[in-house]
């Protein structure tokens, strides 16, 4: 008999049966601010209309998939491809994070997580449901996130493609530019109040929840909305 390659196997999500919904720690505050729920991969994931342009944006992420890497330095050089520590790599839509020289992340779409996740071997645990996700974008999300944190986000030391973990909104949280966005990965317990605290500190900003899915808004009352 083959030895069990991973003991923890049995808690990825990807392993949910058939026909289960999955939702993120968010779904009561996207319920509350008038949100829809659509299913995208498996997930209950609000859908906000899109409604013009605002300085700055919300985007509850938590659905991606999200592995752990851990392994000696040598390794996780291979498996990440030469990324040095606090440097990040988009493929086709799979973040490469490198944290430390022993220890890394990847995000990816939900429906990649089991095939990368042997791909990658006994180094991979798939930790989508420890960690929520939010991204911060619009052209104002640097005066949110400073408001939110002390880390230096400036383009200047940390440009895109670049993450690090710190402190945001006193919680532990790795930060990872995306180039648009910034992404933050906090402990899934933590998701809606970091949520709330997020879309508290851009509400004199003009903050807006946007996601990943978009309910298109009528003509007509975009126009009432904005008269």
């Amino acid at each position: 008999m083959s030895a069990i390659r991973d003991p923890y196997a049995f808690l990825s999500p990807a392993a949910a049966a058939a026909g289960v919904r999955l939702r993120t720690p968010m779904e009561r505050s996207h319920l509350a601010a008038g949100a829809a729920l659509e299913d995208v991969d498996g997930w209950r994931v609000a859908a906000y209309p899109r409604n013009g342009e605002a300085a700055a944006t919300a985007t509850d992420l938590s659905h991606l998939g999200k592995l752990d890497l851990r392994a000696p330095a040598d390794e996780l050089d291979t498996l990440t491809a030469g990324l040095g520590p606090g440097a990040a790599r988009d493929d086709d839509g799979v973040w490469t994070l490198r944290l430390t020289p022993t220890h890394g992340y990847v995000l990816c779409p939900f429906p990649r997580v089991s095939a990368l996740r042997d791909r990658i071997g006994g180094a991979a645990l798939d930790v989508t449901c420890v960690y929520a996700a939010v991204a911060l974008g619009g052209d104002r999300r640097l005066d949110v996130f400073n408001r939110s944190s002390g880390l230096d986000v400036r383009e200047s030391r940390f440009a895109a493609g670049r993450c690090m973990a710190g402190s945001v909104m006193r919680v532990p949280t790795l930060v990872l530019n995306r180039g648009d966005d910034l992404a933050m990965l906090v402990a899934w317990e933590y998701g809606e109040d970091f949520w709330d605290a997020i879309l508290d500190a851009g509400e004199t900003i003009g903050i807006a929840r946007t996601s990943v899915v978009t309910v298109e808004v009528p003509q007509e009352q975009e126009q009432e909305q904005t008269a």
